[in-house]
């Protein structure tokens, strides 16, 4: 195995209300397993309006932040390294794996952006970056198998643009889906004949993963999140917005008198991501070929921690659905200092991270 070129490299999410940061240490080489070790984790919030829906509004203090972020002593330490594998915003980028009879040494560029073009949804290619990876073949399989990516340049751009702003070196910008695949998905594991949901509920936009045949076959956004549901509350109980937030994190949907105003209206928003995810799943099931069923929802974000709502989800949808363990590809001997709950909301950053501890440039999964 080849050492990583990018010594220190960090992992770093960026989202519409915090960033957050992980550095790992790769303890891998002569192990017959990966191993790593947490360096760093540290995150700053960041108050409304300066990323909306993954658009940086207010680069400038933004980028304030992100040097605040990279220069706080925590445990006497700063973050040294120029070196960052950053995330692009799921609600504006595009993943999906599409198959074609061609050979891969029969495939050229044209080719792949010619078959791109049925499945990513854009009215200009050249207002697009577009980027794919040949994966390996499935047993028997005489498709070939390539997982095609795009994002907005406008939206790539800023994102490099700010992250250089403050003296890092990008090695990779990569779509979200993927740092969360790598680490909600247990590495070196063979899930025959069953496909697996991730199901990311973040602050201000949460999105399905469907991963299947060892990888990810699409992702999409869904209209359900923390912020979303502190606002109606909020709204509907006429309360503030800190009010709204309180109730939501001291209750969720654990009332034990379901007359309650508040667990009806949070019922109600649950009944309604139900709704998209059976949609999603009845979507994967109709329009993609040698699809396997869906045995297990994994969650992962800040809102899975949400009182109650991994049981009820698990009995409307008749699939077991928890959260994860962001935490289990480092199969670390030493504890780490992090709560699960807490963990759950660094799922990106840590399969972020993961990227940045390895030679960036093996990897097999990202694009």
């Amino acid at each position: 195995m080849f050492s990583n070129p990018f010594p220190n490299a960090f992992g770093l999410d960026i989202g519409d209300l915090s960033i957050k940061l992980v550095q790992l240490e790769n303890r891998s080489f002569g192990l017959r397993r990966a191993n790593y070790r947490v360096v760093d984790t540290r995150s700053i919030n960041l108050p409304p309006g300066l990323i909306v829906n993954g658009e940086i509004e207010k680069p400038e203090e933004v980028r304030k932040r992100i040097i605040y972020l990279l220069n706080k002593k925590i445990n006497k330490k700063i973050i040294k390294s120029p070196w960052v594998v950053a995330s692009l915003p799921e609600s504006k980028s595009f993943i999906k794996l599409i198959k074609t009879d061609l050979s891969p040494d029969n495939l050229l560029p044209e080719d792949i952006r010619d078959m791109a073009k049925k499945h990513i949804p854009y009215d200009n290619e050249e207002d697009y970056y577009i980027e794919w990876q040949i994966m390996p073949n499935l047993d028997n399989s005489k498709k070939t198998r390539i997982l095609i990516g795009a994002i907005p340049k406008k939206i790539a751009d800023i994102y490099t643009y700010l992250l250089e702003s403050v003296g890092l070196g990008v090695i990779a910008l990569e779509i979200e889906a993927l740092a969360i695949a790598r680490s909600m998905i247990t590495a070196n594991k063979e899930y025959t004949n069953e496909a697996r949901i991730i199901l990311d509920l973040g602050a201000t936009r949460s999105s399905l993963i469907v991963f299947d045949q060892d990888i990810i076959q699409f992702s999409t956004s869904i209209p359900f999140s923390g912020e979303i549901i502190t606002t109606a509350l909020s709204q509907e109980l006429h309360i503030s917005h800190e009010e709204a937030e309180k109730i939501k994190i001291s209750q969720g949907l654990g009332y034990k008198r379901r007359s309650n105003r508040a667990w009806h209206i949070m019922s109600k928003m649950t009944d309604d991501l139900v709704t998209s995810i059976k949609n999603v799943i009845n979507f994967y099931y109709s329009y993609f070929p040698d699809n396997n069923r869906v045995t297990h929802i994994t969650m992962c974000g800040g809102g899975s921690n949400l009182n109650k709502l991994p049981e009820i989800l698990s009995k409307k949808l008749g699939i077991e659905c928890r959260p994860g363990r962001s935490w289990k590809n480092l199969n670390s001997k030493k504890p780490i200092k992090m709560s699960q709950s807490e963990s759950l909301s660094y799922s990106t950053a840590i399969g972020l991270a993961l990227r940045a501890a390895d030679n960036p440039f093996l990897t097999h999964d990202t694009i």
